[in-house]
């Protein structure tokens, strides 16, 4: 599919709710995009708006991230509304940007993460305030780069260099690790 036609699907309603997305994503690959409320995140993030919707564009990504992967959209959708935040890049990001305006503490295991209690409280902080539209495409990798180029999303950091907000989430993202690094989880 072409990198324009995949924008265009990923600006398209409806969008998912978080619990609809998780458990009805097709088990195919393709693209997908994270969409909030309007005054979901921070007012310095610079979240694009829906063309019709009353809902700014987060991230987007894909799944699987190459040909040697068995990942697929709803595999992917799962990760990031339960994993914790080490093993997602977009719940590390919303972590970044939320944790201290809602009081979650990171902690450190082998790499940030939040204690079970914040960990949920990310997950009903996603089912309240996200949407997300998939779009399947039979080899997404070949044409991300050119998908995150034409929609700007401000949490996408690979691909999304040019982006006002690239060097300002990376800070962010630094700032959650070291948080983690200062507090040791119990054994």
């Amino acid at each position: 599919m072409e990198p324009g036609r995949v924008v265009e699907e990923l600006l398209a309603l409806p969008v998912m709710p978080v619990g609809e997305a998780r458990d009805h994503a097709p088990a195919k690959s393709g693209f997908y995009a994270w969409w909030c409320e309007e005054d979901a995140v921070p007012a310095e993030v610079p979240a694009p708006p829906h063309p019709v919707a009353e809902y700014r564009l987060l991230y987007v990504g894909i799944a699987p991230n190459g040909a040697g992967s068995a990942s697929n959209l709803r595999k992917r959708l799962r990760q990031h509304t339960s994993a914790n935040i080490g093993s997602s890049t977009f719940r590390f990001s919303l972590a970044a940007l939320l944790s201290e305006r809602e009081g979650w503490q990171p902690v450190w295991t082998d790499r940030p993460a939040l204690d079970d209690g914040d960990r949920a409280e990310l997950g009903r902080w996603q089912r309240e305030h996200l949407r997300v539209r998939c779009c399947e495409v039979t080899e997404p990798w070949t044409v991300e780069a050119a998908v995150i180029a034409s929609m700007r999303p401000p949490m996408n950091r690979e691909h999304n260099e040019r982006h006002p907000f690239y060097t300002l989430m990376g800070v962010a993202r630094n700032e959650l690790r070291r948080a983690a690094r200062g507090l040791v989880r119990p054994e």
